[in-house]
């Protein structure tokens, strides 16, 4: 038996791109058309839906055969639960990340019906909020998708969907465009699928605590650090450094192992304790136990530009190897110069080190 559909589209101020992702999913092979419709907007966007969609829809509806259910129109309610004009501040943002997620989880509760959800339509914010909601929500045979349009034939209102026969529509600069040019394309998203990690139906609430909810539930990530070969494991990627890297990157790693406080200092006696503790550890590394260059620059204390060169270099390493993954496992800086502190800013059971120096 067929699984039903539910599509929920995002739109703003152009509706059309609800009957332009009916009219892709019809195309689609084997066809898909839904079973249910919501349409989440704004107040603006809702006088637009109700103006300008039930005709378009009657008109998509006789051309192909079939019929749609009513579309159900959801306006997104404001910081003070009036219905939303637009998002232009951050009460506005955050109020619409909580009705967007309560109209996707609301929507993925039944175990029968899968969602499309369009983000085609409104802010570009709302279509971020939304695939963020539905990666929290979604569960296997939800799709994530934006149809494409011609350039010249978006949010004109009198395209809904390429007609049949094809229309000649004029331009803004004289000319005139087929509709049979229009080729609408429905691009799917893959998105990462955490329903598995929470249960929405017991916590639905502010889409702030919600991602934290998830984020508590996921595995801490975890930084191997190889010492016989000055390795770097993030998950199943790897990454060689050079000893002076690698040494420096062992050192932060030891000091979050064993709770030590971020790397700072004001004095010359704080700076001395410092660069004492950094050399030793540098000095266990084969490439910079004789290293010349590494002593002079340590040896009367830890230097602030020495080490935010080494932190700059590291972190450069890591973004090259590992892109957005790298980003738990950076050296922070925090505070203001010249009296920076760098830390690791990991759990210190997230951090294994593998191996013994020789």
């Amino acid at each position: 038996m067929a699984r039903g559909l539910h599509l929920l589209a995002l739109a703003g101020l152009s509706p059309q791109v609800v009957t332009e992702t009916l009219w892709c999913l019809a195309k689609s092979d084997p066809p898909r058309l839904p079973q249910r419709i919501t349409i989440v907007t704004t107040s603006a966007g809702r006088s637009l839906a109700n103006q300008l969609l039930p005709a378009a829809l009657a008109r998509l509806a006789a051309q192909i055969g079939t019929e749609f259910p009513q579309p159900e129109v959801r306006v997104l309610a404001g910081p003070a639960g009036e219905p939303l004009d637009d998002i232009m501040t951050d009460a506005d943002n955050r109020a619409a990340a909580d009705g967007i997620l309560a109209e996707i989880a609301a929507a993925t509760l039944d175990p029968d019906i899968d969602v499309h959800v369009s983000i085609a339509g409104g802010r570009k914010t709302m279509g971020a909020l939304a695939a963020l909601c539905l990666s929290l929500c979604g569960r296997e045979g939800d799709v994530l998708s934006h149809v494409l349009v011609d350039p010249r034939l978006q949010g004109r209102p009198d395209f809904f969907f390429p007609p049949d026969p094809p229309e000649l529509l004029p331009l803004p600069d004289g000319g005139a465009i087929s509709t049979a040019e229009a080729a609408l394309t429905l691009a799917e998203i893959p998105f990462v699928k955490l329903r598995a990690h929470w249960r929405p139906a017991l916590k639905i609430g502010a889409f702030a605590d919600s991602v934290r909810a998830v984020q508590q539930r996921l595995p801490p990530p975890r930084l191997e650090l190889d010492e016989t070969r000055c390795l770097v494991r993030v998950g199943r990627q790897q990454l060689r450094l050079p000893p002076s890297l690698y040494g420096t990157l062992y050192w932060f790693a030891e000091r979050c192992r064993t709770g030590a406080p971020p790397v700072s200092w004001r004095t010359d006696a704080e700076a001395q304790a410092l660069g004492q503790s950094l050399l030793a550890v540098l000095q266990r590394f084969r490439g910079v136990r004789d290293s010349v260059d590494v002593e002079r620059a340590l040896r009367h204390g830890l230097d602030r530009s020495y080490l935010a060169e080494k932190v700059s270099r590291v972190n450069r390493r890591f973004r090259e190897a590992f892109g957005p993954a790298a980003e738990p496992f950076l050296i922070r800086a925090e505070g203001r110069r010249p009296f920076t502190a760098y830390r690791l800013a990991l759990p210190p059971e997230a951090i294994a080190i593998l191996g013994e120096t020789t």
